[in-house]
């Protein structure tokens, strides 16, 4: 069934705020290693980077109509995630979409799709990430649904879950594990910077990670001047 559902309970905002500046690869290891979309879904242009509350799209592949509507019951601060079916080769938003939606307050744009206008979202600073960017424009007479749990990039993604992007690619943080993920981020983000602290004064990830112990449970051999010697 295609249905519009006008209003969704968004996180609160101080919580999305405090995922601004933490690199998705933290907030993905905060989560398990999980709730990264797949690798081709990148920036348009680069060093784009999006922090909101999902506003989720689905549309049919080739087709714009839906994303339209998206954009009048956006709130400043959301981040359109439309599902055009991973379809490449026509794409479902432009740079003058792009502009409306800055306008508004939008912070971004994801897409399981293509999208176009790459210079045009670069020149207004509007961020768009996609698995694709191509010339052909869409058609805008098919329908769809806003608001729903939809897929995105191999990833469920449902209204008001968090959107973090960066150059590395797109992390989804479900509403209701957010303050539990921010929790870990921030930890393990405090515990890098510790790291990097260690690694500036000459030591080796090898050592500071203690892989060491590893290698011995794993029985690796290592060779010295020709002789085998087990670690352990």
């Amino acid at each position: 069934m295609n249905v519009i559902v006008r209003e969704f309970t968004r996180p609160d905002p101080q919580i999305v705020r405090s995922f601004e500046g933490i690199p998705t690869g933290v907030v993905s290891d905060a989560m398990g290693r999980a709730g990264s979309m797949i690798a081709e879904i990148k920036p348009v242009w680069p060093r784009a980077k999006i922090v909101g509350p999902a506003l989720t799209v689905r549309t049919f592949p080739a087709d714009s109509l839906m994303i339209h509507k998206a954009v009048t019951l956006a709130q400043r601060g959301d981040v359109l995630v439309i599902n055009a079916g991973g379809y490449r080769d026509t794409a479902v938003f432009g740079d003058l979409l792009g502009y409306s939606c800055k306008v508004h307050g939008l912070a971004g744009v994801v897409i399981d799709g293509a999208s176009r206008d790459a210079e045009g979202m670069a020149a207004i600073g509007f961020p768009v990430f996609a698995r694709a960017v191509l010339p052909m424009g869409p058609f805008m007479d098919s329908p769809g649904s806003i608001n729903v749990p939809i897929s995105c990039g191999g990833v469920a993604v449902r209204p008001g879950d968090i959107i973090v992007a960066d150059g590395d690619g797109v992390v989804v943080v479900p509403k209701d594990e957010a303050t539990a993920v921010l929790s870990r981020a921030q930890g393990s983000a405090a515990k890098e910077e510790h790291l990097r602290g260690r690694l500036a004064k000459g030591e080796y990830t090898y050592d500071v990670l203690k892989l060491e112990e590893v290698l011995k449970r794993l029985g690796v051999v290592e060779k010295t001047n020709g002789a085998d010697t087990r670690k352990g």
